[in-house]
């Protein structure tokens, strides 16, 4: 069997010139384009297709969530509803009160139907028996059409008429980060794993997001970086991505570190001076030099010859209670009251 052939070009999408005929046809949209008016009006085509209409019954028409299902067959009912009113000789009398009026897309379609008083009744026929067979079609969710053909191929299956699909995907999700956390976070480094936990990684929270991503398909996830490769272990990735923003790190360090603690001093003494509040934890004059003993720090490091770990890192409190910009915004806002405050690191 032969691979599909699949057009480079991109064209724009028009609900009356989309073939009909079988096939595969790709449409990409954003939020809010009009995916529902599309598929509403393809349905409408293809129930009134010259020559070989399809009966509703023989249409799948497949949605995520129940309610996507339920407003996808209320606009399919309204759409055919229109269609079926222009075609009634007392619209055609009135093109005032036509539905078409502000639908250029429907307005279009009827000018490409036959003008013939025998092909408009046909067409309403085709559409009266499309919204008779309304409660009948299936259009639903990914779920209610598994759970329709396994009912209606209940016999066939060997399972009794009641077959009910089970809902609660808790169970195979725990089984998914069962085996991802055995196989790749007790994998990783003592150092990494030990980092991860202190943050709150735990089997339990994976389990959670899972089920939230499971649940909700318009959430979208944030792209992996772009050297990482499907496939490959988290062991293998995950060391090598520290080590690299650790050298990243470093570099913009010697370059920037001392001035970024000078800035501090210089924002801690704006606050003294317009009698804003404490500035704790930065002050004008401290009698710690912070960024000299993250130098120390990171010059024992090389000394050792050795990259910290993530569970080292987070020992590095400096890094979080001092040079993290959320101490300083917390500070400033304290301070007044303006939460869009720059950090003196930006």
């Amino acid at each position: 069997m032969s691979a599909p052939q699949v057009s480079e070009q991109l064209a724009d999408f028009d609900a009356n010139a989309v073939p009909l005929q079988n096939g595969v046809v790709l449409l990409e949209a954003s939020a809010g384009t009009g995916k529902t008016f599309a598929l509403a009006h393809l349905v409408l085509r293809l129930v009134t297709r010259p020559g070989d209409p399809l009966p509703l019954e023989r249409l799948l028409v497949v949605t995520f969530t129940d309610a996507a299902a339920a407003e996808l067959r209320d606009r399919i009912a309204r759409r055919l509803q229109k269609a079926l009113a222009l075609l009634e000789p007392s619209q055609a009398e009135d093109s005032n009160d036509q539905p078409a009026a502000s639908d250029a897309v429907l307005a279009a379609w009827l000018d490409a139907q036959p003008a013939d008083p025998a092909a408009r009744q046909r067409l309403r026929g085709q559409l009266l028996l499309a919204l008779e067979a309304l409660d009948r079609a299936d259009i639903t969710t990914i779920h209610g059409f598994c759970r329709r053909t396994l009912q209606r191929q209940a016999l066939e299956a060997g399972q009794g008429p009641a077959l009910e699909l089970e809902r609660d995907g808790g169970e195979q999700a725990a089984q998914v980060i069962h085996d991802y956390w055995l196989q790749q976070v007790l994998s990783l480094p003592a150092g990494l794993l030990a980092g991860l936990q202190r943050q709150g990684i735990t089997p339990e929270l994976l389990e959670r997001l899972l089920l939230r991503l499971d649940g909700d398909p318009a959430l979208e996830l944030e792209p992996l970086p772009p050297d990482w490769q499907g496939g490959v272990s988290l062991p293998e990735h995950l060391p090598a991505w520290l080590e690299r923003h650790w050298q990243q790190f470093t570099s913009a360090w010697r370059e920037r570190g001392e001035a970024l603690e000078q800035a501090f001093c210089q924002a801690a003494a704006d606050v003294r001076s317009r009698g804003a509040g404490d500035p704790k934890p930065y002050a004008p004059r401290p009698k710690r030099k912070r960024a000299g003993e993250i130098d120390s720090w990171i010059a024992a490091l090389e000394q050792e010859g050795r990259s910290p770990d993530y569970d080292a890192l987070l020992e590095q409190t400096l890094l979080q209670d001092y040079f993290h910009p959320g101490p300083f915004t917390k500070m400033a806002v304290k301070a007044f009251g303006e939460p869009a405050m720059a950090s003196p690191a930006s």
